[in-house]
């Protein structure tokens, strides 16, 4: 994972005893009500671990944070697959998860990161443009919820070309639209058809693709496999996925629509696993790679760590020292990689790339 949302870093340094807990909050087979319930039972717990670190005044304010969640329905009603939440010193960071994870409650002096890295790897936030010959829709989905965007700020075709008539078999004269080039003369329909859906797409590509930089999420395309292709030659941003989904975003029932983004999202990932065991593995072959603690340790130190490998079935003697080398990977500007424990080329629990 190359990223982390920014707030969650900035905690990781601070001082102080602080509380990491994960939630699973699956929709299918379970209501709001039974998560609330089992979150008293995981605070509980946290209360219980908490207590031998803080005095009474701060446990009691820690708790009482807890306490205000778990009764808090509107919470409750809007949550996706799973949560982490974070507790230090009165604040409290929740990141929304977008597959299951497990139920955990752990207090020490750092953040238990290694969840939250897993989950976010295997499926991201991300949007779906869903584009057609002269209209787009844009959804941003999160694994467990899509929802239509609208503050994208960007104009319709009928907005954009006010005076054109798209019945028309022949087009004379001129129009422009609000910002647009002028055609001139006589042109069959399909042949004017196809110049103002690339004229549009054109404009499109524009004014999205600073949107979808500034929101720094990956776009999934949909539609039919014409107008993508079509898409794809104007739009060459690396944010627009190579896999797409196909057909138009109304051919899928829900089920249909969760099953394709999350096969969208393994192909990526195992891919980029792929290429970081070949390249852990030339590493270690060109003595650039170890996996050898002490010197992962050491490397951390000279800031020299390139991308952090940790196996998805670390052993909890090690979780802190793990999260330690996570946040100093972090400050280095390195990757952090949970590595599924199916991958075969990986038969050690942690692994370091070096940058030089």
């Amino acid at each position: 994972m190359d990223r982390l949302h920014p707030k969650i870093r900035k905690m990781n340094d601070e001082a102080g005893t602080v509380l990491s807990l994960y939630q699973s909050t699956p929709h299918e087979g379970s209501d709001p009500g039974s998560h609330a319930i089992r979150f008293k039972n995981l605070i509980k717990e946290a209360e219980e671990k908490l207590a031998k670190y803080l005095d009474r005044k701060a446990l009691k304010k820690q708790m009482e944070i807890l306490q205000d969640l778990q009764s808090d329905t509107v919470f409750w009603n809007d949550r996706s697959e799973a949560f982490a939440l974070f507790l230090r010193d009165g604040n409290m960071l929740i990141y929304n998860l977008s597959e299951p994870v497990d139920d955990l409650v752990v207090v020490q002096g750092i953040l238990h990161l290694l969840p939250l890295l897993s989950a976010e790897q295997h499926i991201s936030a991300h949007y779906i443009l869903d584009i057609g010959r002269d209209r787009f829709s844009l959804h941003h989905g999160d694994g467990s919820k899509l929802k239509e965007v609208e503050d994208h700020g960007v104009l319709s075709f009928m907005e954009l070309f006010p005076d054109l008539d798209p019945g028309s078999v022949v087009n004379f004269g001129s129009y422009g639209g609000k910002g647009g080039t002028a055609f001139h003369g006589h042109r069959s329909a399909a042949e004017m058809k196809e110049i103002d859906k690339i004229k549009y797409y054109r404009y499109l590509e524009e004014n999205l693709t600073p949107y979808f930089v500034e929101k720094r999420s990956p776009v999934i395309l949909s539609g039919v496999r014409e107008n993508m292709a079509d898409w794809r030659s104007v739009a060459s941003n690396e944010l627009y996925l190579q896999e797409d989904l196909g057909k138009p975003l109304h051919d899928f029932d829900s089920q249909g629509l969760k099953t394709a983004i999350l096969g969208i999202f393994d192909n990526i990932q195992n891919e980029k696993i792929k290429r970081g065991m070949d390249s852990l593995a030339k590493g270690l072959a060109d003595g650039k790679a170890t996996t050898n603690m002490s010197d992962i340790k050491k490397a951390a130190e000279e800031c020299k760590i390139e991308t952090l490998y940790v196996r998805c079935d670390y052993r909890d003697e090690d979780r802190e020292e793990f999260d330690q080398l996570v946040r100093d990977c972090f400050h280095m500007g390195g990757n952090v990689v949970m590595v599924p424990v199916s991958v075969k080329e990986m038969d050690k629990r942690f692994a370091a790339r070096f940058r030089y």
